[in-house]
């Protein structure tokens, strides 16, 4: 996994946080396999999905609760 935070309002054309390749396992389950997403300045974005399908996992991971499995 590759995650960038871009601190500096000058750069609106580049992203405010930049994932890639993010997996989580469990054992043998995989929570996440392959995250990717670009979060631009002034961009809001939402999760959703039925229980079990990563949501809680990616928020603690990008919030640094959780290390990756891969990344």
């Amino acid at each position: 996994m590759t995650m960038t935070i871009t601190q500096s309002q000058d750069l609106m054309s580049s992203p405010v946080l930049n994932v890639r390749g993010l997996r989580k396992t469990y054992g043998g389950v995989v929570t996440l396999k392959g995250v990717d997403f670009d979060l631009m300045p002034g961009e809001i974005h939402g999760l959703c999905g039925e229980n079990g399908a990563g949501k809680s996992t990616l928020v603690k991971i990008l919030g640094g609760l959780v290390a990756p499995t891969e990344g």
